[in-house]
């Protein structure tokens, strides 16, 4: 195999994958490594969902039914306050499929675009030449193997191995993800023991559920009478555990058996406010570009992708040195708009997390915040819908909340605290500078706005 290529990608998952083949098609040379076997690619995973409207949207033939990659197409998604009660629906349809099927298949069409794959192949460590990232060592089989691009991406996930390994000459932050800035996921496949009597995900509108004060949720499953049942909390795996209990004890089950259960981590944690150093990017779950309302990175990080290839190829096209300087326009760009937004919805977090069950129910049951409408205008645009006339009509029925005891003040307190500290995110990273000579002093200023957001944590009250 070449070992020089154009580009250099370490990690084939849906990003890294997608990344390579936008700029295999632009005629580019594309080399992913990856530490699992082919045979093995994606089997970590049982089955995801993405939006449907990413297939159209960035040009990837959707799953065929009666494939072993399709499940279902659902439109609705019921969300439940405290206790399993109060209902709100989101209209907004979504694909469900296996993953290890979907992975293989974006693979193959990768590979025919002429990307390259080196697989069974871990990350040992990057090559620097004159303070630039010109290549990575990787273990095949004992041996260790060395390859050059003129650009390397890290998209290995939440390891982000390749970022954090970095020398400070090249640019980018090396922060490594924290247990308090991972959201520690668990899902089981369950199987109803007496399908025939009401249970969840059987209703046109409760296919997919979620109870957002538990970060629980049931999807559909390609089992006959399975389902998905999936929790996670920050802060490690026991804590999703304890989650579910919490929730079982809140809204029972019918009996069910557990067939299968996988294990996962997404990042909620700022990104690098560099995605770009001297010869390298950085994308994905590595530069923490999860949605904060959902844990998905798949969508927003194939957004990313689209404006670091129109960058990446007009550079290779000019024969241009991959600087971080050169690449600047990616992080201008980027966060300017999705990075801002997305920012601003994670520095939201904390404020949800200190409502107790009581705060969280009267926001359902008053339809809003937590609103089949908000959760709707989240997913297509990354921000909720705050109009004068609605904000207005928010404040009345927060007042209304503490008046008659429904809503705590200490939640409002938190809610408008970390309401005007997103705003003051989300306004400086619209500000994002041009000039590169300008990013350190924004850099202070961006610092200190995040100091004043909490970490995450376990909040669940027994």
């Amino acid at each position: 195999m070449n070992n020089q290529h154009d580009i250099i990608i370490v990690g084939a998952g849906p990003v890294g994958i997608y990344f390579g083949m936008l700029l295999a098609k632009k005629n580019h040379s594309v080399l992913i490594v990856e530490r699992e076997s082919k045979k093995n690619l994606g089997s970590k995973m049982d089955q995801f969902h993405l939006e449907s409207m990413v297939f159209d949207k960035y040009r990837i033939p959707p799953p065929v039914e009666g494939t072993d990659e399709f499940i279902t197409n659902f439109e609705w998604t019921s969300y439940y306050g405290p206790y399993g009660k109060h209902q709100q629906l989101m209209n907004y349809p979504v694909t469900a499929m296996r993953f290890q099927f979907f992975i293989q298949r974006l693979a193959k069409l990768a590979e025919a675009e002429g990307v390259e794959f080196q697989f069974s192949s871990s990350f040992s460590e990057v090559i620097i030449k004159d303070s630039m990232l010109t290549g990575v060592r990787v273990q095949n089989n004992g041996e260790i193997k060395e390859f050059y691009g003129k650009l390397i991406v890290d998209s290995t996930g939440t390891s982000a191995i390749v970022r954090h390994s970095l020398p400070d000459e090249i640019g980018v932050e090396k922060f490594k993800i924290e247990d308090d800035e991972k959201m520690y996921v668990i899902q089981r496949v369950i199987q109803w023991n007496n399908p025939e009597e009401p249970h969840p995900g059987t209703d046109k509108y409760e296919e997919s559920i979620s109870w957002l004060y538990y970060k629980t949720w049931v999807a559909p499953h390609f089992a006959p009478n399975a389902n998905i049942f999936g929790g996670g909390q920050p802060g490690g795996y026991e804590n999703a555990e304890k989650a579910v209990e919490i929730f079982l004890k809140d809204v029972p089950f019918p009996p069910y058996t557990i067939l299968e259960e996988h294990r996962a981590t997404t990042a909620y944690r700022r990104s690098p406010f560099s995605l770009v150093g001297n010869g390298f990017l950085c994308i994905g779950d590595s530069a923490c570009m999860s949605k904060s309302f959902s844990g998905e990175a798949i969508e927003s990080s194939w957004s990313a992708s689209l404006i670091a290839v129109d960058v990446i190829q007009r550079l290779l096209k000019e024969n241009l040195p991959i600087t971080m300087k050169n690449m600047w326009d990616v992080n201008v760009i980027y966060f300017r708009d999705q990075g801002a937004k997305l920012a601003a919805l994670l520095a939201q977090i904390p404020g949800a997390a200190n409502t107790t069950k009581k705060d969280v129910t009267y926001l359902f049951k008053k339809n809003f915040i937590f609103s089949g409408r908000d959760f709707t205008s989240m997913w297509q645009n990354l921000e909720m819908d705050m109009s004068f006339g609605r904000m207005i009509k928010i404040v009345g029925l927060f007042l209304w909340g503490i008046i008659s005891r429904q809503f705590s003040r200490k939640a409002l307190s938190t809610m408008l605290k970390y309401m005007k500290i997103s705003g003051a995110i989300r306004k400086h990273y619209e500000n994002f500078p041009e000039n590169i000579d300008e990013f350190n002093e924004w850099v202070i200023k961006a610092e200190e706005l995040w100091n004043h957001v909490e970490k995450m944590k376990y909040t669940l009250e027994k």
